[in-house]
């Protein structure tokens, strides 16, 4: 019987595969992420977090209650970071640094590289600046799923 794998079993090889400066490909579960990142679809490359975090990093951390999290950094406070995923309007606050298990370095769509420095990307960031303009971009993108779904 195949069981799924569970972050949770690969929690320590993660973390020491990123801390000898080596990478970790990483194929997130979840919607959270969309429209940047498709469960079964997109991966991203990980690495540790050996410069200060900034606005718009996507990090992978882990809360205390044991879940794991890929979401973009909203801000960088004195009180701990502010993250948020693309498909969500409410950001969570007070995520501690020391949380952080490593960065995405590398996104993958459709084992594709995106040019996270490349135009294209750096109009998607624009766009999801504003939580007003994400609200209606994220409903025009589902009704578009759905309409192509069927």
């Amino acid at each position: 019987m195949n069981e799924p794998i569970r972050l949770s079993d690969y929690n320590g090889l993660i973390r020491e595969v990123l801390a000898s400066g080596g990478e970790f490909r990483l194929y997130p579960h979840g919607t959270s992420m969309l429209p940047l990142l498709r469960q079964g679809r997109d991966s991203v490359t990980l690495r540790r977090v050996d410069s200060p975090i900034q606005k718009n990093d996507i990090l992978f951390y882990q809360r205390p209650d044991g879940s794991f999290v890929l979401h973009r950094v909203r801000s960088v406070d004195p009180e701990g970071l502010t993250l948020m995923g693309d498909n969500q309007t409410v950001p969570e606050k007070g995520v501690r640094p020391d949380w952080v298990i490593g960065r995405v370095t590398r996104i993958f769509r459709d084992d594709r590289e995106v040019i996270c420095d490349g135009s294209r990307y750096r109009r998607y960031l624009k766009l999801w600046q504003f939580t007003i303009l994400r609200s209606f971009l994220l409903k025009l993108y589902h009704f578009y799923e759905r309409r192509n779904a069927t």
